[in-house]
């Protein structure tokens, strides 16, 4: 028998664009379970920035639109920013996502901590428009991954040997 079993409904994305020297690469990830979390990593002529979140409470996926805010801090080199930043400085990432092709069933079995993970359930693609804007400037993104995901995601104690037949 499984120690915990959950129903997990969310979304993915893994972005990357570059204009005119600036160059961001974003991941955004929303899972009913487990929360939002964002991250962005930003290079200028001028320095690196880096931000994130997670876990949050808040949605960045909803009907079709995708919008979350990241406030930006300067990236470290060896313990010292390389670049100051406005204090208060925000990405907002934002566009439209819609269901592509046809579900396609995943089944994962993994261990961690001491537990077997069994994951079954359906990844669906996502076309993507999404940008981000940020230091004045607007990034059109291409997203490398985009999907939604519908799983039941089962724990049994290692070595119980689980139940691996699809859910």
């Amino acid at each position: 028998m499984p120690t915990s079993t959950t129903f997990q409904r969310g979304h993915a994305l893994a972005c990357e664009g570059t204009v005119g020297g600036l160059s961001v690469t974003v991941d955004l990830y929303e899972n009913s379970v487990h929360g939002a979390h964002a991250g962005i990593f930003v290079e200028t002529a001028e320095g690196a920035y880096r931000g994130g979140f997670g876990p949050q409470d808040t949605r960045m996926f909803r009907h079709g639109r995708v919008s979350a805010q990241i406030a930006l801090e300067p990236a470290e080199e060896d313990g010292v920013a390389r670049s100051p930043i406005a204090a208060g400085a925000v990405a907002d990432v934002g566009g439209t996502y819609a269901r592509t092709g046809r579900p396609e069933r995943v089944h994962e079995e993994i261990e961690d901590a001491g537990q077997l993970i069994v994951t079954d359930g359906l990844n669906q693609r996502l076309r993507t428009d999404v940008s981000v804007s940020l230091l004045g400037r607007d990034v059109p993104l291409s997203c490398g991954t985009a999907f939604a995901f519908d799983l039941l995601v089962r724990a049994y104690p290692a070595g119980s040997g689980g139940n691996s037949a699809s859910a």
